[in-house]
């Protein structure tokens, strides 16, 4: 019976991100009403995301037409990633070479350490911009 349930949930956990619906990504980055901005999409973006962001193009316009100026991948910033490993060394027994009045004389050896390495890992973060301008004869409100 426990597996019985285990299955049920397990399908109802599948299905249901399955049928997650993908919600586009689009975001002004600038916006100067009826006149121009900047959108902003994911890198790797998809059709639904494009149709958003000229959706939102068209909502600034208005009626006005809309003219990409520039689009393409700008970099935002950046992110580092540190990556530290950290040995611990046994010592070496050191060993007799000889005496001197009765007492050892000992050579060689190491005491005990620790070493430390670290990696430093630094990429940049971008996303996909377009710029746009509104054009055309623009309606002179007297």
């Amino acid at each position: 019976m426990k597996n019985l349930i285990l299955l049920t949930l397990i399908i109802s956990v599948i299905t249901s991100c399955q049928t997650m619906p993908y919600q586009p990504y689009a975001r002004d980055v600038k916006k100067k009403p009826q006149t121009s901005g900047t959108i902003a999409l994911k890198p790797e973006h998809r059709d639904e995301d494009r149709t958003k962001a000229d959706t939102m193009m068209k909502a600034n316009c208005g009626k006005i037409p809309i003219r990409v100026l520039e689009e393409g991948e700008v970099v935002i910033g950046q992110e580092s990633t540190t990556n530290a490993n950290t040995a611990q060394h046994k010592g070496e027994e050191s060993e007799q070479v000889g005496s001197f009045f009765g007492m050892p004389v000992m050579a060689g050896g190491k005491d005990p350490s620790q070493s430390t390495t670290a990696k430093v890992s630094t990429t940049q973060v971008k996303e996909w911009q377009i710029n746009y301008e509104c054009v055309g004869k623009k309606s002179v409100v007297k």
